[in-house]
């Protein structure tokens, strides 16, 4: 009796009956896959069009200067600090400091001696928001033939004032990386050295060649960046 139930079993399964309601759920499961693989070939088309497809756009920048001076006569040897409250700037609604720029100029007083002075001048970190570290920025420099020191601090992330095209899904995602707050707050610090220099074999007689007038110009740059859609 045993033997003769299997055959019986499968008879159920190929019946009439059995064989309508297996061929619809095939169907139905070969439609939602058919379903589901639309659904990801088309994810994946309009993934590829988000990040292949962005507009480009122009970003340039208005700029304005913002301009500080100091005149200080130095002895022989000596070292000053001067400091510059960026605090005291107005910043126009909209703007942002991108870099700060610092020409150290020496003026040779008295005496007959024609030899330049050797003068040195350092930014000195401290916790100014800046991009210390970045290569761009040049925070010391030393001169001994009557040339202006030029010295750079770069304030805001990136910034260099030149015109780029970048591509971004709108002009609110091209914009972004330009309205962040909290940069260029501080004290800019700047050290001053002078070591009086006389011509080998010579001495002053009058010993006038003591000091030495400098004056260092501090030339903060203030941008607003601009976004145009290049068609």
């Amino acid at each position: 009796m045993s033997k003769e139930e299997p055959p019986q079993m499968r008879s159920l399964l190929v019946t009439h009956e059995s064989r309508v309601p297996t061929v619809v759920a095939l169907l139905a499961t070969v439609v939602m896959m058919s379903v589901a693989m639309v659904d990801f070939v088309g994810d994946l088309q309009a993934t590829d069009e988000f990040t292949s497809g962005n507009p480009e756009w122009n970003l340039s920048f208005d700029t304005q200067n913002y301009t500080m001076q100091a005149v200080e006569t130095l002895q022989d040897d000596e070292v000053r600090n001067l400091q510059f409250d960026l605090s005291e700037i107005s910043i126009p609604e909209g703007f942002a400091i991108g870099s700060i720029d610092i020409v150290i100029t020496s003026e040779e007083e008295g005496g007959v001696s024609v030899q330049c002075d050797s003068v040195a001048g350092d930014i000195i970190e401290n916790d100014l928001t800046a991009q210390w570290n970045d290569p761009v920025s040049n925070l010391s420099g030393q001169d001994s033939s009557c040339m202006p020191i030029d010295l750079h601090l770069r304030v805001y992330p990136n910034y260099d004032g030149q015109s780029t095209t970048i591509s971004a899904v709108n002009e609110f995602q091209a914009l972004q990386p330009w309205t962040e707050t909290g940069w260029g707050v501080g004290v800019l610090s700047v050290d001053l050295e002078l070591d009086v220099n006389t011509p080998l074999g010579f001495v002053d007689p009058i010993s006038q060649d003591t000091d030495e007038e400098i004056t260092v110009d501090v030339t903060v740059i203030m941008f607003k960046a601009n976004i145009s859609l290049i068609e």
